[in-house]
């Protein structure tokens, strides 16, 4: 009985809000969502990899924060934005076209305006970069937009039906948290 009790007690406390803590309602700063966007990265071209992709803006730069895993050991890879939010196809031809943020200055080369980036000997990279943002926009003007990671150092196009080196593919929207 008296376990039975506690168990009780517990769930009760756990279930209550704390004294003295604005709820949502009356605290409009505890209802926001975090700044940002991220895209979540599904595997293209038979590949396992997995991972997010995240951009936030920092004063006069957008912070790229990049987490891709399953990868190849040891191995160069490249990141790059595309003009549609749709990864659905199996070569992610349905993202489209090369992206650039607009402003971005005349000769700005959207295949190699993001470094490369380099996998650690499992496979793995996890990177923070620092993109210029001299249009001053806020990430906002990436939601719905597709990035992709290819294999190597170049950027393809992307046609339909062809294969590429595309490995894997993820769209910008708002940050998933679990609360």
């Amino acid at each position: 009985m008296g376990l039975a009790l506690a168990a009780v007690l517990i769930l009760a406390a756990c279930s209550s809000n704390p004294v003295n803590a604005p709820d949502s309602a009356e605290n409009p700063e505890k209802r926001k969502s975090p700044r940002g966007l991220e895209a979540r990265l599904i595997a293209k071209g038979g590949s396992s990899a997995q991972g997010r992709i995240a951009i936030d803006q920092k004063g006069d730069r957008w912070q790229l924060s990049i987490t891709v895993f399953a990868l190849s050991a040891s191995s160069l890879y490249r990141v790059a934005f595309f003009d549609h939010g749709n990864c659905s196809s199996p070569n992610a031809f349905s993202a489209g076209k090369l992206w650039l943020p607009p402003g971005s200055p005349e000769g700005t080369r959207p295949d190699v305006w993001i470094s490369s980036l380099y996998t650690d000997t499992l496979g793995n990279a996890d990177v923070v970069m620092r993109l210029p943002n001299p249009a001053g926009h806020n990430e906002e003007v990436f939601r719905k937009r597709s990035v992709l990671v290819f294999a190597g150092s170049a950027v393809q196009e992307l046609k339909p039906g062809a294969p590429n080196e595309v490995v894997a593919c993820g769209v910008f929207d708002t940050i998933q948290t679990l609360f």
